[in-house]
């Protein structure tokens, strides 16, 4: 380990920022896709094409017809789970 001394400073420094900067871009390169996100009813529909009304939405949430994961009292929709489900023609689960 080099010991570091008060003149050499600034250029371990300047070491020091290039190599979190190499770092801080292959962590934002390799961050996921927006795929995965969990959406709100809300954010649902507006994701849907037909923006369909919000009763609509909790009916097939009743009738197990979409894909839906329930925190607490909250229902929240992966994004790529809606997109199959779209993709296949809105079969049910």
């Amino acid at each position: 380990m080099n010991t570091i001394t008060f003149e050499s400073m600034p250029r371990a420094i300047a070491e020091l920022n290039e190599k979190m900067d190499a770092v801080i871009s292959a962590l934002s390169s390799n961050t996921p896709p927006d795929t995965d996100k969990l959406m709100t009813l809300d954010e649902l529909i507006e994701f849907l094409p037909e923006h369909p009304a919000k009763q609509t939405v909790y009916g097939w949430v009743n009738y197990r017809q979409i894909p839906f994961t329930k925190h607490g009292k909250y229902l929240y929709f992966r994004k790529s789970e809606i997109q199959n489900w779209l993709n296949n023609g809105r079969n049910t689960r």
